[in-house]
């Protein structure tokens, strides 16, 4: 949903419209783009934020699975 910057003005003494013109040829007000990538960049740090929980999880259980291995390694040679 990248875009190009579009200004029209007809007048000075007339607001600026400003919008925004995704891939797909749609127009878009920039406020409307920003709130969406917005949206999306927070969605991507909450996703970011649950694999990093659930990898920490899985280093936790390989430090237990691996100390597990060493003691009955260990005591086999005992």
């Amino acid at each position: 949903m990248l875009g190009r910057k579009k200004v029209s003005s007809s007048r000075l003494s007339e607001p600026i419209n400003t919008t925004v013109t995704t891939d797909n040829g749609q127009e878009v007000a920039a406020s409307h783009f920003i709130s969406q990538a917005s949206q999306l960049d927070e969605a991507a740090r909450e996703r970011l934020h649950r694999m990093n929980q659930r990898l920490k999880m899985l280093e936790m259980q390989m430090e237990t699975l691996e100390a597990g291995v060493a003691k009955a390694s260990s005591d086999t040679f005992e």
